[in-house]
Parts: C-alpha cells; sequence; structure tokens
C-alpha cells in the first residue's frame, strides 16, 4: 500500500506539538546502521528543529530539517 503524501507544514505541526516532551529518536544513517537516542526537542526554527540529547556523553544537541522526517530519515515517538 502506497504511503499518504505529508507536506512540511503538516510535519512542522506535529514537531510543535512534541517540543518539550521527552521522545525515543531513530536515526537511519544507511547501510542498516539505525543509531537510538532519547531526548526532546528544544528550539524550533523555520527550516530545522533541535534536539537535545539526554543519554550519550558524547553528543549533547543534533538538529534535523523537516524534509528528514518526510523520508523516513528521523523518527520521532513520544515516551
Amino acid at each position: 500500500m502506497r504511503k499518504r503524501a505529508v507536506s512540511i507544514d503538516e510535519i512542522k505541526k506535529d514537531v510543535l506539538d512534541l517540543k518539550g516532551k521527552e521522545l525515543r529518536i531513530s536515526i537511519n544513517k544507511g547501510r542498516k546502521k539505525i543509531v537510538r537516542y532519547e531526548g526532546e526537542i528544544t528550539d524550533i526554527y523555520p527550516s530545522v528543529f533541535v534536539l537535545r540529547i539526554n543519554n550519550d556523553h558524547h553528543i549533547k544537541m543534533l538538529s534535523f530539517s523537516y524534509s528528514d522526517v518526510i523520508c523516513g530519515d528521523i523518527k520521532l515517538k513520544a515516551t
């Protein structure tokens, strides 16, 4: 079955709803490498959003574009 087309505005609204909540983040790095973090969305900008990572000592913050969510490179799930 074909996936429903999602617009950037819908993704922005969904990300805005998740701001400040504890999230589980899955990042597809390619070649069957998936990295998982726990954190929360701290800042939202017109083109990107910023995640604060809780469970990694080396990485404190990551930023992603809304197109990363549309493509499936990043998945956000509220805990």
